[in-house]
């Protein structure tokens, strides 16, 4: 666990979709001791993305390799994983394959387009057990496949856009957990932290739930029970999101992302604030990684 006295000085938590449109950021600035959220912003470029010496940066999408796959690509971490992909035996690593012929260890997000007649079977075939094997905080968060990138719980797409776009350009830069260190070790270290989080594993954190996730009536009943729950907390000021919250960040579908990258940067803020971030398992500390917030069962 995280201590008491270790806290950013700032938490963002991005909610990354796999086109522009659907890329949101929450931001809570640390200030005499208590977060204050700011309303939720798109990500328009990802190459301003401006990422704080002191701050935690939270990215909804995998931070992390399954250890079959990293084994069978002879990968000994994940970050010499991202050193790696792109350039020499895989240099196509971020081509997403668009026939089964292309898919190899070397290139293995599949399929470029979801089209009939593409089928789990032609990743079975290629990747062999790397392609559908959970890691091990996937499994305990029920989150989807990294290679498949095809329905609602494909995350492939953001995974591989995070990795090329924002992590191996700043690599030398940044602090990535739980691969560089515990928490507290890695806090005021001077360098950002990044870290993955599951918007929805955080937001039963604050036990709470959202009945429908696309319905504006839906995320505004949740929304006001997160502020039953913490408006009184004196260490969170949630004043300049609470109109937000109460009307479910509007009617319409694309309420969505913004009402994920707020209630779980929200929530992150209260785990740091009351000490409780549970520290990954030393067994996914090299390939793997964990999800802020997921106690290891």
């Amino acid at each position: 666990m995280t201590g008491p006295g270790a806290r950013p000085g700032e938490i963002l938590a991005i909610d990354w979709g796999a086109t522009p449109a659907k890329r949101q950021l929450c931001r809570a600035v640390l200030r005499r001791g208590s977060y204050v959220v700011a309303p939720p912003r798109p990500v328009e470029d990802v190459g301003a993305l401006e990422l704080a010496p002191d701050a935690l940066v939270a990215f909804d999408c995998p931070i992390g390799l399954p250890d079959v796959y990293a084994a069978k690509a002879g990968l000994p971490s994940f970050r010499a994983a991202l050193r790696t992909f792109g350039a020499g035996r895989f240099d196509r690593f971020y081509d997403f394959a668009g026939a089964p012929a292309e898919i190899a260890i070397e290139r293995p997000f599949y399929p470029r387009r979801g089209i009939k007649g593409t089928t789990r079977d032609h990743l079975r075939a290629a990747l062999g057990d790397a392609a559908f094997m959970p890691r091990a905080c996937d499994r305990q968060a029920g989150a989807g496949p990294i290679f498949w990138l095809v329905g609602p719980r494909q995350v492939g797409r953001s995974a591989a856009c995070v990795w090329r776009e924002i992590l191996t350009p700043r690599l030398d830069r940044l602090a990535l957990w739980p691969f560089d260190g515990t928490l507290a070790e890695l806090i005021g270290a001077g360098r950002p932290i990044v870290a993955e989080m599951y918007p929805a594993f955080l937001l039963r954190t604050l036990s709470v739930t959202v009945t429908r996730k696309s319905d504006g009536a839906a995320r505004a009943a949740c929304g006001r029970a997160i502020l039953r729950r913490l408006d009184a907390d004196p260490r969170l000021d949630l004043g300049a999101v609470r109109a937000l919250l109460r009307g479910g960040f509007g009617a319409s579908r694309a309420g969505e992302d913004p009402f994920d990258a707020t209630t779980a940067c929200i929530a992150l803020a209260r785990l740091v604030l009351d000490g409780a971030v549970p520290e990954a398992p030393d067994a996914a500390r090299a390939v793997e990684g964990w999800i802020l917030g997921l106690a290891s069962s």
